[in-house]
């Protein structure tokens, strides 16, 4: 499996972080990380544009910038990259691919990314009440996992295996809901939940299996009515 790493794109201008969101569905299956949007201070690389970005904002540690201009040598900084104003394809999966290995280059103990395991994937998540959210949440699947949460605590694991997310839309999913302020977090899942059956999300019986169960149905109303009828 891949390594999963954060990167920020909160300080793009909209024309650049919808073409980042567009050329982003290609790029980040050819990449050497998978890259999950986060909050700056979780990021391990920043995708910065300097007519967005506040100086005065501070960075997390080590984390690699990314700077969007038409001079390659702007901001100056050690450990800065660049991309053109209108970066194409290979440009983002080539700059991706740098900082991926100047992070691999970095010793452990001077590490600033954040896995998806550090900050999430060991957690358990519920939510205080039911909510509407945005229209990017509205299938039917983000509908059904928002059901369970409201009865009992899920894991990372849940959300990828049973409620069939994205590394990423679960990422973003758990973000929405702590934004809204209804996403209650925990420690790690008790053992004894652990080996207990998962809840799975309702799935709709088709094929054979549709056709065995009413089959059965049908002789288990026909055995009752006989032996309700008078001997």
């Amino acid at each position: 499996m891949r390594k999963a790493t954060f990167i920020s794109v909160s300080h793009l201008a909209e024309k650049e972080f919808l073409r980042y969101e567009l050329l982003m569905q290609i790029a980040n299956e050819r990449t050497v990380f998978r890259w999950i949007t986060s909050d700056l201070k979780f990021a391990s690389v920043a995708l910065l544009d300097p007519s967005v970005f506040d100086p005065r904002e501070m960075l997390p540690a080590n984390c690699i910038c990314i700077w969007i201009s038409e001079s390659p040598d702007h901001p100056p900084g050690r450990g800065n990259m660049s991309l053109p104003l209108n970066f194409r394809l290979q440009d983002l999966i080539n700059v991706l691919d740098r900082a991926a290995l100047r992070i691999l280059d970095l010793k452990i103990e001077q590490i600033g990314t954040h896995e998806v395991s550090d900050f999430v994937s060991q957690r358990i998540y519920r939510i205080s009440r039911w909510i509407n959210l945005g229209h990017d949440f509205s299938p039917i699947r983000f509908q059904k996992i928002l059901a369970v949460m409201t009865k009992q605590s899920v894991s990372w694991h849940w959300l990828l295996t049973y409620g069939g997310l994205t590394e990423r839309d679960a990422y973003m999913f758990l973000d929405e809901l702590r934004k809204k302020e209804v996403l209650i977090e925990g420690g790690e899942l008790p053992i004894a939940l652990e080996s207990a059956q998962p809840a799975y999300l309702d799935q709709k019986e088709s094929g054979v299996g549709m056709f065995v169960k009413k089959i059965n149905q049908w002789l288990g109303r026909n055995r009752a009515q006989e032996l309700e009828r008078p001997q």
